[in-house]
């Protein structure tokens, strides 16, 4: 498209080597469009400039405009690779790694699919799959200078550090580390994989509130697995392995 985000070609060489890319000004979901790819058995990167129907977890709308960086990676895990929920945590790992690379913050992962700084919502992950094909589709919020006060949650890149960045450099050095911690997990460097997880958590010791599929659990987060759970020890001091749910933190 004319109006696709123009990426430098020695970049998108870079970026081709994951797999084939599709650049596109504006699509209803980076998510669905890479699984409309997954005929092709190749692996795919979608980005686009605009999502109109960009979505989080539960379906929940996902906010994304040009100042978003917004992509999904089409993948065919080999057997034995991470579920969807794993996936999530390597996601969100090489996601702090590589904003930390390119910008100096030092994002967490808020359990399940949240990069935050300070306690605010940074960017979004959303794996999904399909028959053998997964997606992981990422937001994240990189030059916005304001939100709409029903987003007082969500913060940028741009107003996180003071300054614009360019978001394909940003691309380039999600892919690099995804890549790198897919790799380690696929060699069996699983516990490698679940230290940096753990040291990048939001949540690991923390006091939080859980709301899971209508029910509300108050307690301490003592553990996270390699599957993508939590450990929490409720106030009455039985412990409960969750795979979901909506996370905040209590002070």
């Amino acid at each position: 498209m004319d109006n696709a985000p123009a990426i430098p070609g020695e970049l998108l060489s870079r970026l081709a080597q994951f797999g084939r890319l599709h650049i596109l000004d504006s699509v209803a979901s980076t998510n669905d469009h890479a699984f409309s790819l997954a005929d092709s058995r190749e692996p795919a990167i979608v980005v686009a400039r605009r999502q109109t129907r960009g979505r989080g977890r539960f379906r929940r709308r996902w906010f994304g405009d040009d100042n978003s960086l917004l992509f999904s990676l089409l993948l065919f895990p080999a057997p034995g690779s991470p579920e969807q929920a794993g996936l999530t945590q390597l996601a969100g790992l090489a996601l702090c790694i590589a904003i930390e690379r390119v910008t100096g913050l030092k994002p967490q992962i808020r359990w399940p699919n949240d990069v935050t700084v300070e306690g605010k919502k940074l960017a979004g992950i959303l794996c999904e799959s399909r028959r053998d094909a997964v997606v992981v589709g990422v937001g994240v919020n990189v030059n916005q200078t304001s939100f709409p006060e029903t987003l007082k949650d969500a913060v940028s890149l741009q107003l996180a550090t003071g300054r614009s960045w360019d978001k394909f450099a940003l691309l380039e050095a999600f892919v690099a580390e995804f890549t790198l911690w897919l790799d380690r997990s696929h060699k069996g460097e699983s516990q490698t994989c679940l230290s940096a997880i753990k040291d990048r958590s939001a949540v690991l010791l923390h006091r939080v509130e859980v709301r899971s599929f209508l029910r509300r659990h108050v307690g301490t987060v003592i553990d996270l697995d390699a599957e993508g759970r939590i450990l929490l020890r409720l106030d009455s001091g039985r412990l409960v392995l969750l795979n979901a749910g909506q996370v905040r933190r209590l002070r």
